[in-house]
């Protein structure tokens, strides 16, 4: 128990910690080494695994990285309860990030179209935000920056391998489908916020939808009125369309070809 309760204060955010963490800078070297790490992994990975890739030969590859995908997601709440500043109430593991880990996993062990659907949108748009952008206070190796960045990298590094080397393919319909399923679920994720509850600082917050992230973003470009829940609403839904519609473009120009 000794030990347990020293590695638990290592990682503790508060004055008492034994460890100084580094203020985190957005795009600053540690940020861009570890996205040029994520990008460079994912596309050599990828173009390589592309020249040798057998259906077969690839199958028991495929379905480790799928449960490792969901089974990461699953356990991450416990890790971040015991060595960082949180509550069970603010892990539990059903952000949109999450759902997209699951939906990523369960294409991989599948392959039901669907689950691709949501994977690639939510988790190229969303996702790619979050690594871009993220909701974390401190560098690395602070507990937040390790979890944010390998849970979002390897969601990033399945969904490149997805396309380029199963070579899935996304049409307008799985652009409908992103959007339906989010919409779909929505009212409940906000009344699962309201049953969770959780102290103050702990909070539910599944999907934004209680209080804005952190984080830089693209909401701080408009006025305050819509950065403040529920009116930011009004401005993530449209601004998740334009950018879904963004990440359909290139498959709409194929097909135009």
């Amino acid at each position: 128990m000794e030990e347990r309760s020293i590695i638990s204060e290592f990682y503790k955010m508060d004055n008492q910690t034994p460890f100084e963490y580094t203020p985190f800078e957005l795009f600053g070297d540690i940020h861009l080494i570890t996205l040029g790490i994520i990008l460079s992994v994912s596309l050599i990975f990828s173009f390589t695994a592309r020249q040798y890739y057998d259906k077969n030969t690839f199958a028991g590859f495929e379905k480790i990285l799928g449960y490792l995908l969901i089974i990461t997601e699953l356990i991450k709440p416990f890790f971040l309860v015991e060595f960082g500043d949180y509550h069970f109430t603010n892990t539990v593991p059903l952000h949109l990030c999450h759902i997209t880990s699951y939906a990523t996993g369960l294409f991989l062990l599948t392959r039901d179209t669907r689950f691709f659907d949501f994977a690639y949108f939510w988790g190229m748009g969303g996702g790619t935000m979050a690594l871009l952008t993220p909701d974390v206070e401190f560098t690395f190796p602070h507990i937040d920056f390790i979890s944010l960045f390998s849970s979002h990298g390897l969601v990033f590094f399945t969904i490149i391998y997805i396309l380029v080397v199963i070579r899935q393919y996304v049409t307008f319909s799985s652009l409908i489908n992103a959007v339906k399923y989010a919409l779909m679920a929505l009212p409940f994720v906000y009344v699962l916020n309201l049953i969770i509850g959780g102290e103050e600082g702990y909070k539910a917050n599944l999907w934004y939808l209680m209080e804005r992230s952190e984080g830089a973003s693209l909401m701080d470009f408009f006025p305050v009125f819509f950065q403040n829940p529920p009116f930011h609403m009004l401005i993530v839904i449209p601004l998740s369309i334009v950018i879904f519609l963004f990440l359909y473009l290139p498959f709409y120009l194929f097909e135009k070809k």
